[in-house]
This record gives structure tokens, C-alpha cells and sequence, in this order.
């Protein structure tokens, strides 16, 4: 049975209790918080291994407390909204958030991608322990086992996964990988997450090696991405 623990940031009871219960039932340990500033609060005594986040809460909304989490923590974090356009998720994706679920979704789902989540920050550190932490690409340095990126001394912040993506794309320099590839090897599923969520990663990434004139990920055209060491 899992223990780990997750943090539940939702306004609407009913649907809060619902995902407490369907996560409880498979040995997660939930927290739930019913606004953003609830949230926060609760965030720096749980200290928990997933959140669960709603965009519209009263007071401080979702996004907003997304940026702060990310400004000193690397929480895996579930966007769920009833907002369904391309720029909401656009713009969770943006501001740090490794998934997104649009309302209503089903139970199952939900946990078929707090289980990938979990299993994919659990299995990637130890994974790294073992091989040599830094990889240097001139001025550009990536230390696996400390999640940092650093260019000319200054350190770039990225989401755990766009640094899982940037990670796992420098360790296959010149390897051209698919959408669909890059969709198994970072999240472990693909039938929850399409292809426009890669593109949209990878032009996250982009931009900010970009800011620091770094320019390593090629596309592929009609194929996909390769890094270019």
C-alpha cells in the first residue's frame, strides 16, 4: 500500500471529499485545504509528496499559489480545472504545474496519474545517485541530483518536469526522440497527456536557456526533438 503523503487544494467539499476517499482507499495519507491561503499554510507543516490543485479557489487563486510552491519546492502539483482552453493550461504549465485534469474527470483517472507522479519522483533521484550528477554542455551545467540548472554561474529554475524533460533529453544527445517517446519516458502514460503538452514544454525550456543564449534542443521536423550537445 502507497503512504504517501497528499496535499488537496480544493473549494468545493463534495468534490475534495470524493478524491480524499478514492485516494485514502489506495494508502495515501490526504490533507485537504479549502483555499489558497489554507493551502500554503498547511504546505509548510505537511510538507507533502503530491499536490492536488484547484485554479479557482477564494482568495489567492490556484496559479498564484502554484508560483509561490515553486518558488522553493519541487512538489509534483495536479492542475485540475473546469477551465478547458489550450491558454488555462497553457498557463498552468507556465507557471510551474506538472499536470493538468480538466472538470469532471473520473476517480480512476486521477489516480492512474498521482500513481505515475509518485512513481516517477521516487524512481528518478535514486536513478541519479548512481551515475555522475553534473553534465556540462559549455557554459550550460545540469546536475541531476540536485535538479539544477546553471548557465555562466547563474542558476536557471525549472518545474520537476521540465527539468525531468531537459534531463532526460541531454543524457540522449543526438538521439531524436517523438512526442509519444518523450510522453512514456517524463510521464509514464500517454493516454492522459497529448502532444501539445510536450510542445508546450519544450518551449518553456527553451525560452529560458534562450534568455542565457543557450540553444541545445533542435526539432526534428515531422519527427520530434533531438539535443545537440
Amino acid at each position: 500500500m502507497a503512504n504517501e503523503k497528499i496535499l488537496i487544494i480544493e473549494d468545493d467539499i463534495d468534490l475534495s471529499n470524493v478524491m480524499r476517499d478514492f485516494l485514502s482507499n489506495d494508502g495515501y495519507q490526504i490533507k485537504q485545504a479549502f483555499s489558497g491561503n489554507e493551502g500554503l499554510d498547511m504546505l509548510q507543516k505537511l510538507e507533502p509528496d503530491l499536490i492536488i490543485l484547484d485554479i479557482m479557489l477564494p482568495g489567492i487563486d490556484g496559479i498564484e499559489v502554484c508560483k509561490k510552491i515553486r518558488e522553493d519546492r519541487y512538489v509534483p502539483i495536479i492542475i485540475i480545472s473546469a477551465k478547458k482552453s489550450d491558454y488555462d493550461k497553457v498557463l498552468a504549465l507556465g507557471v510551474g504545474a506538472d499536470d493538468y485534469l480538466t472538470k469532471p474527470f473520473s476517480q480512476i483517472e486521477l489516480v492512474a496519474r498521482v500513481k505515475s507522479h509518485l512513481r516517477r519522483a521516487t524512481n528518478f533521484l535514486p536513478a541519479k545517485s548512481a551515475k555522475s550528477a553534473n553534465k556540462i554542455f559549455g557554459q550550460l551545467c545540469i546536475n541531476s541530483a540536485s535538479y539544477e540548472v546553471v548557465v555562466d554561474g547563474k542558476r536557471i529554475d525549472f518545474s520537476p518536469k521540465e527539468f525531468q524533460l531537459l534531463d532526460f533529453l541531454s543524457d540522449n544527445p543526438a538521439q531524436v526522440f517523438t512526442k509519444e517517446q518523450l510522453i512514456d519516458q517524463v510521464w509514464g502514460y500517454t493516454e492522459f497527456i497529448d502532444e501539445n503538452t510536450i510542445a508546450v514544454y519544450i518551449g518553456r525550456i527553451r525560452e529560458k536557456l534562450a534568455r542565457e543564449h543557450v540553444e541545445l534542443i533542435k526539432t526534428v521536423w515531422g519527427v520530434g526533438y533531438r539535443w545537440e550537445s
